[in-house]
């Protein structure tokens, strides 16, 4: 149990899935997000899963992205589609996004899915699922805006990347819900869709060499001492992970098979026709 806000909270776990969540959930506002933004948090200029994304997006595609941020997914697919909207909560980042010339709307999905449905043939959300606390209904309402045919792409952190515990923002109430490989399969499952794809980030080459530094280091403590035992594992690490090896391998996808995950997971729905 954690302390937050004025009451304890608690992160539970699905017995069916294994989702994890946050009691209570409690979403961040847009002042919430404003102030967050205008801090030491920037909205990253490019991330992994938007080229995965981008290779997903016809030519002449209507495409809906749900928490936008400052749009630079958007504007790398504007030429090429025939309409690009945004639903974007924080008001300074709208506004960047109206200044772009990309549609803007400060409403909730869940109530724009309502007045508006079936009218794009992508809909994406980055990074923006683990921030909500009704998640059945978050994805109802990108299921409802996709035309039968289309696709929702979607991009969470995973949980099971190299870390030591819970980074501060893995918590309420920036992040509500903690995301694995194994919870796609509900999801598609819950919103009646297919599950084409899930994709990983690949762990880079400091973390790979970090992880086996470790292994190294506390076999040899033991024996060696800490001094004898870092370097051992320092030097062990980039002879067994040099640069060409990782490169390789995390083009070939080889690192989940080993447990290995960089931050990111990627997945395609598709709704049925």
């Amino acid at each position: 149990m954690a302390q937050y806000g004025n009451g304890p909270v608690a992160l539970r776990r699905c017995g069916r899935c294994a989702l994890e969540w946050f009691d209570p959930a409690l979403e961040g506002d847009s002042g919430f997000y404003s102030q967050l933004f205008t801090g030491l948090i920037r909205y990253e200029k490019w991330r992994w899963e938007f080229d995965r994304a981008a290779r997903r997006i016809a030519n002449g595609a209507r495409v809906v992205e749900v928490g936008s941020g400052e749009g630079a997914f958007l504007r790398s697919v504007l030429p090429r589609c025939s309409s690009v909207e945004a639903l974007e909560k924080n008001p300074h980042a709208a506004d960047l996004l109206r200044t772009a010339g990309i549609k803007v709307s400060e409403d909730d999905v869940r109530a724009d899915a309502q007045v508006r449905p079936g009218r794009a043939d992508v809909v994406c959300a980055f990074q923006v699922l683990e921030h909500v606390a009704d998640v059945r209904g978050f994805l109802t309402a990108l299921a409802a805006i996709v035309v039968p045919g289309g696709e929702i792409l979607l991009s969470v952190p995973n949980r099971e990347r190299f870390r030591q515990g819970l980074e501060p923002n893995d918590c309420p109430p920036h992040h509500l819900s903690r995301w694995g490989p194994r919870q796609f399969s509900a999801v598609a499952e819950a919103l009646g869709m297919d599950l084409v794809l899930v994709e990983y980030q690949p762990p880079s080459l400091s973390q790979v060499r970090a992880a086996r530094q470790r292994s190294v280091r506390t076999a040899l403590r033991p024996v060696t001492g800490a001094w004898v035992a870092q370097l051992a594992g320092r030097a062990t690490a980039r002879v067994r992970m040099p640069e060409r090896r990782h490169a390789r391998l995390a083009a070939e996808g080889r690192f989940p098979s080993r447990g290995e995950y960089g931050h990111t997971m990627f997945a395609v729905l598709r709704r049925r026709g």
